[in-house]
């Protein structure tokens, strides 16, 4: 389709956006996120439509008309909604959930969960587009501490079996989704201590006790990284004795 190949990008974000927003938006909405004319949202749409196709599972548009959308049947206002269309975030959350309500037996869907994560969430934006993403409820962010959460407990669930390759990859992964983030750091620094790797010492040094975001020092330990540091017995002798 032309008008979706010169402006990929653009499409992308729009069926994000739906996709995000399961219970549908009206143009109006659509209009209002993208700054386009709430004449233009129609149109942009159709070719999404066009683009989407139809649903093999039920025969119907996977983007149907705003006056066809369940939605609409179920209250009467006209909405863009999207049906089948599985983001990755999505499947995440779902599989975590679905993972952390099985118990010890869930550790499965939390390792498959991690396997969708390659990066940091949400790192291709279209240049500037995506406000609705960074102005509404941060998604990009908070997506970064479910993956950082969810590979703390196969973290924890592989060393106990001491599968330190599992470990590893868990807690990496979630490092490069928030680099920022102590809980993974500190994850890692305890799958180098339980290979007796001697660079888990420095780790904790350089990652976490004297890591720094800009020139200045480094800030004093969060109250959970605290709390984790000094429940693994991690505490300044340990530094002291790294130099």
């Amino acid at each position: 389709m032309p008008a979706i190949a010169k402006r990929k990008p653009y499409f992308v974000e729009l069926l994000a956006y739906l996709a995000l927003h399961p219970e549908g938006r009206t143009g109006n909405a659509v209009a209002d996120a993208f700054s386009i004319g709430s004449s233009r949202a129609p149109t942009d749409l159709g070719h999404l439509r066009e683009w989407l196709g139809t649903n093999p599972r039920t025969g119907r548009l996977h983007l149907p008309p705003a006056a066809a959308s369940r939605t609409y049947g179920q209250t009467g206002v006209k909405t863009y909604q999207v049906e089948d269309v599985l983001v990755d975030v999505d499947l995440f959350r779902r599989l975590r959930a679905r993972g952390e309500a099985r118990g010890a037996e869930g550790i499965e869907d939390l390792t498959t969960a991690l396997r969708l994560v390659d990066g940091l969430p949400f790192d291709y934006l279209r240049e500037r587009g995506w406000s609705w993403l960074i102005d509404g409820d941060r998604l990009h962010e908070t997506i970064g501490c479910s993956i950082v959460d969810t590979a703390h407990i196969v973290v924890l669930d592989a060393l106990s079996m001491s599968d330190l390759t599992t470990a590893r990859n868990a807690a990496e992964t979630a490092c490069r989704a928030a680099p920022y983030d102590d809980i993974c750091r500190l994850d890692l620094v305890k799958v180098a201590t339980e290979g007796h790797n001697d660079a888990a010492d420095q780790m904790l040094t350089d990652d976490v006790f004297n890591r720094t975001d800009d020139h200045l020092p480094p800030i004093d330990l969060p109250e959970r990284t605290g709390e984790v540091v000094g429940k693994q017995g991690w505490n300044s002798a340990r530094r002291t004795g790294s130099h």
